[in-house]
C-alpha cells in the first residue's frame, strides 16, 4: 500500500498487547501519522522514541472519554482516518465502547484480535471454578492471571486444598492489589515479562516453589506460548482460562497484513 507522505493520514491506536508497538513502527514506516493510547506510564516507555503525534496515557473507560479524543482531533483539523483497537482480548468492556462511539460519530474503526493458537498441552476452562473438577489437594499451583481477581482466586484454590503462588506484574496497581490480598509474602514474585523473554525466571520460580501446575489465560501472543512451552518441558499441568467469545457484530482482523487491507479498503470507499 502506498500512502503519499505529504497527506500523512492520522491513525489512533489503542494498545494493550505486544503487537501494538510492532504495528505502530510498521505503520510509521508506511507514512502514517499516529497517536497512541496506553494505560500507564510504564506502558508508554517503548513508544517514547517513536516519531508519534501524541501518546495518551491512562485507561479510557467511558464513552465520553473516547468521544472527547475523537472530537478534539476533529476540532484541530487533525481527524483520525481510522481508530484501531489493539486492546487485550480479555479487556472485554473497552471494545464495545469504542465501537459504539465510532459508529455514532461516523468514525472508521478496525478491531485487531489475536489469532487463537492450538492448545497443545493445556486444560481449557471457561471459568476458574471449573478447576474444581481436578484434584488439587496439597498441589502447589502458580497463578499467572494478573492481580485483578487475585484475592478471590486465592480463596477458591485454598478451599480446594492447594498451596497457591502467584506471578504478578511490576506496576503500582498490580503491587497494591497483591499486597492487599491474603497471599503470603513468600508466595509471590514481581516480574516484568519483557525482561524474561526466555522464561528462565519463571522456570526458576517453579523449581523454587515445587510447582505442580500453572493457571494462565488464553490470551494469545508470547505469554501464552511461554507458559505452554514451560509446562510442556517441565511436565506440569496447565489450566488455561478460555478467551472471551468474539464480540458481535464487531468484525475483527488477526494480522498486520489484514490491517493494511482494511485501511486500503477504507480509502477506496
Amino acid at each position: 500500500m502506498y500512502i503519499r507522505k505529504k497527506c500523512q493520514p492520522h491513525l489512533w491506536l489503542l494498545t494493550g498487547t505486544g503487537e501494538g508497538h510492532d504495528f505502530t513502527k510498521s505503520l510509521l514506516k508506511e507514512g502514517w501519522k499516529i497517536t497512541v493510547s496506553v494505560v500507564s506510564e510504564r506502558a508508554s516507555i517503548p513508544y517514547e522514541k517513536l516519531n508519534l503525534e501524541k501518546i495518551l496515557i491512562g485507561a479510557l473507560i467511558t464513552e465520553e472519554e473516547i468521544r472527547s479524543v475523537i472530537l478534539s482531533a476533529r476540532r484541530k483539523k487533525n481527524d483520525f482516518y481510522c481508530v484501531i483497537d489493539l486492546t487485550h482480548p480479555f479487556a472485554t468492556k473497552i471494545t464495545p465502547t469504542i465501537s459504539k462511539v465510532c459508529k455514532e460519530l461516523g468514525q472508521k474503526f478496525i478491531r485487531y484480535e489475536r489469532p487463537i493458537d492450538d492448545i497443545l498441552n493445556a486444560f481449557l476452562i471457561k471459568k476458574l471454578t471449573d478447576i474444581s473438577n481436578y484434584d488439587l489437594k496439597n498441589k502447589s499451583i502458580l497463578l499467572a492471571l494478573g492481580s485483578k481477581h487475585l484475592q478471590e482466586s486465592l480463596i477458591f484454590l485454598r478451599d480446594l486444598g492447594a498451596n497457591v503462588y502467584a506471578r504478578v506484574l511490576a506496576n503500582p496497581d498490580s503491587l497494591k492489589k497483591t499486597l492487599s490480598s491474603s497471599i503470603l509474602e513468600t508466595n509471590f514474585a514481581v516480574l516484568n515479562p519483557s525482561v524474561s523473554s526466555d522464561g528462565e525466571i519463571e522456570k526458576a520460580l517453579i523449581r523454587k516453589w515445587s510447582i505442580d501446575g500453572v493457571v494462565c489465560r488464553q490470551s494469545g501472543g508470547r505469554t501464552e506460548k511461554l507458559w505452554q512451552g514451560i509446562c510442556l518441558s517441565m511436565h506440569l499441568d496447565l489450566w488455561m482460562l478460555e478467551r472471551p467469545c468474539k464480540l458481535q457484530p464487531i468484525h475483527s482482523i488477526d494480522s498486520y497484513d489484514e490491517l493494511i487491507k482494511g485501511l486500503k479498503s477504507i480509502s477506496m470507499k
